[in-house]
Parts: structure tokens; C-alpha cells; sequence
């Protein structure tokens, strides 16, 4: 995990706390902090809770630093499966490197990069796969408008209600669709797809996964987390 994005976890956390996480933490540090205080530190042992975490916080990137993790472990393609696809004007697909029913690759999606993973249950199914990842890329303008548009129509209503309870102002669709962002499309043979977006701390760090047909258009959203 880079800095940046612990960071960015760590702001999110932050701002979901309720009053009883902040008594607790407070407990804690008064509890890390009394000790000190009658041991001679004074004032100062205020700071050990900061100490304590700067601590932990170095040690952690510090360890990390030495220690590598192991290699993932390519996979290999079913028998009969080939080793990599090939999309007219998306170039090559290789096996997924998390499951061996996927072939994955970044491509240039509404003007950003997405990955678009293909998932293949059979090798019978490939040709069926291919074109139905031929009808996705020519619909793409419409498709990523219709999808999110339809997460958000699903999305804001509980979303803004737990904003006004909370005294903030609701948001309207653009501010849904300029929060959200899309990082994955996995598209099947049945012409069924799944589009997958980073919540933008909407709704505390789940995803939003929308699922659709690319005939009848988007079905239902999910929100796993």
C-alpha cells in the first residue's frame, strides 16, 4: 500500500467515526498518558499517543521496506484454453493473473483507462465472449453514461438521506458521477456485464457494482465493501 493511499484510508476512517470511537480513543490515550505524567514526563506525556503511533507508523514502512512479499503465482490456462486473446482493435488479452476463467487487460475506455476482464467459462464460449466485448466497445459512450447514470439514480436517494440526518447538504447526480470512478468492466458470453467503480468515500469505501445486459441495460447495483 503506498502513502498516499493510507493516507486516503486513514482520512475516510477518520471522518466516519461516531461519538463513541472518539470517547474510546480519548480513554485510551488518557490511560497511555496518566503513567507518564506521574512518572515525570509532565506536560509532555500528552505526546505519548503521538510517539506511540509515529512508532508504529515507522516500523511498519520500515519493515516493509526489507521484507518482500512472496511472488503471486502465475496461473495457467485450463486445458484446451488458449494463453492470451486476441480483441480486434484492443489488442491482447492474458490470463488473469487472480482467476483462470479471465482474460484481462487495461484499454482506453470514454476517455480513461479501465480494465476490461472477459470472462470465459468455456472454450466454446470464446467467439460468443469476443463479440459481445465487440458490442460493448461500440456502444462505450452510451453504456458509460446509461450505467452510472443508473447507479446513481439507485445510489443518492439513501445517500443523501443519511446526509441530511447528518446536517450536510445533499448532492445532486453530477456530484454522484464526478465523485464515483469506473475501474473495472468484466463483459460474459451471455451478453450480461459488470461494471465496477470506486465509491469516492460515498459510501465508506465500498464499491459500486452495477449489472447489466448489453440489450436491456443496467439491472441492478450492488455495493460490496
Amino acid at each position: 500500500m503506498s502513502l498516499a493511499t493510507a493516507l486516503h484510508r486513514s482520512k475516510a476512517a477518520l471522518a466516519h467515526w461516531g461519538v463513541a470511537a472518539y470517547f474510546y480513543f480519548a480513554l485510551f490515550w488518557l490511560t497511555l498518558s496518566t503513567p507518564l505524567y506521574f512518572a515525570g514526563w509532565g506536560l509532555a506525556s500528552v505526546l505519548s499517543l503521538p510517539l506511540l503511533l509515529l512508532t508504529i507508523f515507522a516500523l511498519t514502512y520500515g519493515v516493509s521496506a526489507f521484507i518482500k512479499p512472496a511472488p503471486r503465482r502465475k496461473l495457467q490456462p485450463r486445458p484446451g484454453f488458449p494463453d492470451a486473446l486476441e480483441v480486434p482493435s484492443l489488442g491482447t488479452f492474458p490470463l488473469s493473473t487472480f482467476s483462470d476463467t479471465n482474460y484481462q487487460a487495461a484499454v482506453d475506455w470514454c476517455g480513461g483507462k479501465v480494465e476490461l476482464s472477459l470472462s470465459v467459462e468455456t472454450v466454446e464460449s470464446v467467439p460468443l465472449v469476443l463479440l459481445a466485448t465487440a458490442s460493448m466497445v461500440a456502444a462505450s459512450t452510451r453504456l458509460n453514461t446509461e450505467v452510472a447514470r443508473f447507479a446513481a439514480s439507485a445510489l443518492l436517494p439513501a445517500i443523501n438521506g443519511e446526509r441530511q440526518a447528518a446536517g450536510a447538504a445533499s448532492l445532486t447526480p453530477e456530484d454522484f458521477l464526478q465523485a464515483i470512478s469506473l475501474q473495472m468492466i468484466e463483459v460474459h458470453a451471455d451478453e450480461t456485464y459488470e461494471f465496477l467503480y470506486d465509491d469516492g468515500d460515498l459510501l465508506g469505501g465500498h464499491w459500486i457494482e452495477v449489472h447489466g445486459h448489453l440489450r436491456h441495460g443496467p439491472l441492478d447495483v450492488d455495493t460490496p465493501g
